[in-house]
């Protein structure tokens, strides 16, 4: 098991990330260590089914007395009508500023539970237990908590960081074929802003990874690697007034085809992509435009484009109207002072914020991906 300590330089706060096959046995033992209080709530994806009951089980051997507040998958319930549902819950179940929260799922069960537990009586404590390698390698960790309005996705929020995460990968070995390779899309994103040697990694071994024919001990490195460039990125700025925003490549576009995808097809979650399908498209969006600034080789390019296409590109972005997409960035938060801010590449492992790119280059890489992956 790999542990990763993760805190703010000036010590204001900080946590453990767990990392282990298997450890999920473990969760009660280190919830009593944290001196949680004695009640609580579970907020878990109804998905997870019997997973769930035994975590709470696990919970209440160890002397807990948790209540389970069950959340339907997919962005489509992650807003403030859904969070209002889970205050009721709390509120009729008499919690108070003792008790806390645990978040068990993926990437919008850690939203939503950690949104409430920021808001909820003004803040109570709460543990991540990701279940979603977009989870266990970006979501859970950094504390950054919201919901989606439907004028763009994760507009209200809050910064909140967790007490603990507990990263059983276990969880990953069932996870659908189409959720891994959409949390791999975190795992590129890492590579190509922080890390040339994971880049490399997975340019030899992606395939294993996506069939999770990988054994437990590279797994947990897969999973703790990410973790480690995470934790290293928001101990530095845990707000996002610089450095953090490096995490966004490929989210500015990506987000847009998220929110202009939910419009064409309201029915299915929030729009037709899961968020690291988007991401994909916003990488390859980004890749464009960072090469028609100059500022990386079309070697490295080939290199991620390549990587991107053994993963798995989603087609369908013919249907989405181009200006759509392009108005949709405008509502961005990385914004600043008005321009939109862009993280593009400059080589492999690294990535400069780009503050002036115009609504004409924005527009021809969308179109780049448009023609590219119909």
């Amino acid at each position: 098991m790999l542990t990763i300590d993760v805190g703010s330089q000036a010590g204001e706060w900080g946590y453990p990330i767990h990392v282990g096959h298997g450890i999920l046995p473990q969760l009660g033992r280190r919830c009593m260590e944290l001196g949680l209080g004695p009640r609580g709530a579970v907020v878990a994806d109804a998905a997870l089914g019997s997973r769930v009951d035994a975590v709470v089980e696990i919970l209440r051997e160890a002397g807990f007395d948790m209540m389970t507040v069950p959340l339907a998958g997919g962005d489509a319930g992650k807003n403030l009508r859904s969070a209002e549902q889970i205050f009721g819950r709390l509120i009729e179940a008499e919690l108070d500023r003792k008790s806390w929260i645990l978040a068990v799922g993926g990437g919008v069960a850690g939203d939503m539970a950690g949104f409430v537990a920021a808001t909820f009586l003004r803040g109570v404590d709460w543990v991540q237990v990701p279940t979603t390698i977009v989870a266990q390698v970006d979501a859970s960790i950094g504390g950054k908590t919201a919901v989606n309005h439907e004028l763009g996705k994760n507009m209200i929020g809050s910064f909140h960081q967790p007490r603990m995460v507990l990263t059983d990968t276990e969880f990953l070995l069932t996870l659908p074929r189409p959720e891994r390779v959409a949390g791999l899309a975190e795992v590129v994103k890492h590579a190509v802003i922080r890390d040339d040697s994971l880049f490399t990694f997975l340019e030899k071994h992606l395939e294993e990874v996506v069939e999770m024919e990988i054994d437990a001990d590279g797994l947990d490195w897969l999973i703790g690697r990410n973790a480690e460039i995470k934790a290293a990125v928001i101990e530095a700025d845990e707000k996002e007034g610089d450095l953090r925003a490096i995490l966004n490549y490929g989210h500015t576009i990506g987000h847009a085809i998220e929110s202009v995808g939910h419009g064409m097809d309201p029915t299915s979650d929030y729009g037709r992509y899961r968020h690291g399908e988007a991401v994909i498209l916003g990488m390859a969006a980004a890749a464009e435009i960072a090469q028609r600034r100059g500022l990386w080789s079309p070697a490295d390019r080939r290199r991620q484009d390549a990587l991107l296409e053994r993963l798995g590109v989603p087609p369908g972005i013919a249907g989405l109207p181009v200006d759509r997409i392009v108005k949709r960035t405008r509502a961005d938060k990385k914004r600043l002072d008005g321009n939109l801010r862009f993280v593009l590449p400059r080589r492999i492992g690294e990535v400069a914020l780009v503050d002036d790119v115009d609504e004409e280059t924005v527009r021809a890489g969308v179109v780049y991906i448009q023609e590219r992956y119909p």
